[in-house]
């Protein structure tokens, strides 16, 4: 999943395939933007930001893992095992 605050806001208000509909839209196509094979257009991401009640920026924006250094600082202090 490439917008997992996406898909947690779309399922805030029910399902993929209702929200998706609520647009105008399939659900095939909200999935295939959803997993990044094809990209929202701007136009998109602003319809669908105001839709849900929250900043475009939130919604597609991606997770970035911590860096290694933390998982190494972690498993010095015990913190993980």
């Amino acid at each position: 999943m490439k917008f997992p605050f996406l898909a947690w806001a779309i399922a805030q208000r029910g399902s993929q395939f209702r929200f998706a509909a609520s647009l105008g839209q399939t659900e095939a196509w909200l999935s295939r933007r959803m997993t990044g094979r094809t990209p929202f257009s701007p136009e998109d991401r602003l319809l669908i930001a105001a839709r849900l009640g929250y900043p475009s920026n939130w919604l597609f924006r991606t997770p970035v893992p911590p860096r290694d250094s933390n998982i190494s600082e972690a498993h010095e202090t015990g913190a993980i095992s």
